[in-house]
């Protein structure tokens, strides 16, 4: 057995030493190649394979590296060259070796042992799991008492429900594809594990819809959430330029752009993703422009909302110094719930709005935004549901109305009351 180890330990590394060697001759010949900007894919070395400048649109054939244990040098391997001339991420080895599948050469574990990721994801990853199952089990709670109480079924709390659906799938997709993927890449079958690292790995004939649509219904559930949180925005708006404390306005327009702008969305990003960016499981973000029809509407969505809420607390605020009396308790009760609101929809969107554009945290700062991002965005689902329901005095009375009806149906004495920390106007 002891021989057997040290034999196959020997071997590993012989092909470690050659693809090293291998690697050195490629990248030295990318020195001496003079540049060339014709807008062709660039030579480039893929771990196991040198590959030439290829013009766009084409596939560049090689031939299976003999050096490369297990591969049958007679077959052929390919690259892909796109359009645009950057490569296809994966290189197609599936005819190499009896397999189905070709492995992917970048192993994407790369980037745990280099930067300070390491250290901080594992804590970072458990808050966010934490954060979402507690706003997603608060949020189906209160989701609940909002729609099984009739009387809290007005225009306003209508929307609230719907913002706390949007909250719920967003938490939900995000949870599940915790579960499903590996180091968020893809699925356990798109990835194989060598060696402690992860690679992966596509059908030769490059579909995995599979994983694509796993991610295609988070991104459009993100943007829901934030189009919710938008819809919210807006009602308060013109709820308080008008119709003052009003509840009769439709709320038809509300629910079909918000759930309606997402797909506005969505859609052109997956057409995008087919034909410019068809790579992996479409959760690797390279192309700017294609990553942009995400970013975009999410970064002046929030940036709305918090232009919308300054303007918000600036007119209650001075509508507190010229009102009399009874209407100055009505405005504080309004400006209290707006200004909680603040840090929920709007300041920390925009303070860490600058942050989404890394794609790959480098310093011990971004760890540190990365740590206070997921914090808050992973707790808002609770903080909605507590500040829309649990918290809402008008739900809290609502509730206890219910509960004595039911105590003096069922003949016993009832009948306590309930409340709530603030009266959430909106």
């Amino acid at each position: 057995m002891g021989s057997e180890l040290s034999q196959i330990s020997n071997v590993m590394d012989e092909q470690k030493r050659i693809l090293k060697q291998k690697e050195s001759e490629c990248r030295n010949l990318l020195t001496a190649s003079p540049s060339n900007d014709s807008g062709s894919c660039k030579p480039t070395w893929d771990q196991i394979l040198c590959w030439p400048e290829t013009e766009p649109g084409e596939n560049q054939i090689l031939p299976c590296p003999g050096y490369f244990f297990g591969f049958d040098p007679k077959q052929n391997a390919t690259r892909f060259c796109h359009d645009n001339g950057t490569w296809m991420q994966w290189s197609n080895y599936s005819e190499c070796y009896d397999s189905l599948y070709a492995t992917v050469t970048e192993p994407f574990t790369g980037a745990l042992n280099d930067s300070t990721l390491a250290a901080y994801l594992p804590v970072v990853t458990d808050i966010s799991r934490a954060g979402y199952s507690i706003s997603l089990l608060s949020l189906l709670l209160a989701f609940s008492i909002l729609a099984s109480v009739r009387t809290l079924r007005c225009p306003r709390n209508i929307l609230h429900m719907h913002l706390f659906a949007s909250f719920i799938m967003r938490a939900f997709v995000i949870l599940l594809k915790d579960v499903l993927f590996v180091l968020g890449v893809g699925l356990p079958s798109n990835l194989v594990e060598r060696s402690g690292r992860y690679y992966f790995r596509v059908p030769a004939e490059g579909t995995i819809w599979d994983c694509k649509l796993v991610s295609s219904i988070w991104q459009y559930f993100m943007l829901a959430n934030y189009s919710w949180i938008l819809m919210e925005a807006l009602y308060l708006h013109n709820l308080i330029f008008s119709a003052l404390f009003s509840d009769r306005s439709s709320i038809k327009v509300y629910i079909i752009l918000g759930w309606g702008l997402p797909l506005l969305c969505v859609i052109p990003w997956i057409v995008c993703r087919i034909y410019i960016e068809d790579d992996l499981c479409w959760t690797v973000n390279r192309n700017k422009i294609v990553f942009g029809i995400i970013f975009v509407p999410i970064a002046v969505s929030n940036i709305i909302c918090f232009i919308l809420f300054v303007i918000l607390v600036w007119v209650i605020l001075r509508k507190l110094r010229s009102s009399v009396c009874e209407e100055t308790k009505i405005y504080r009760r309004l400006a209290k719930s707006t200004l909680v609101l603040i840090p929920l929809f709007g300041v920390h969107y925009v303070v860490f709005l600058g942050f989404h554009l890394y794609s790959e945290p480098e310093s011990t700062t971004e760890m540190v935004a990365l740590f206070i991002n997921q914090l808050f965005t992973s707790f808002q689902g609770f903080f909605v549901a507590l500040l829309y329901c649990f918290l809402n005095a008008e739900v809290g009375t609502e509730l206890s109305k219910s509960c004595s009806w039911w105590s003096r149906r069922r003949g016993r004495a009832g009948g306590g009351r309930g409340g709530g920390a603030m009266n959430d106007l909106v």
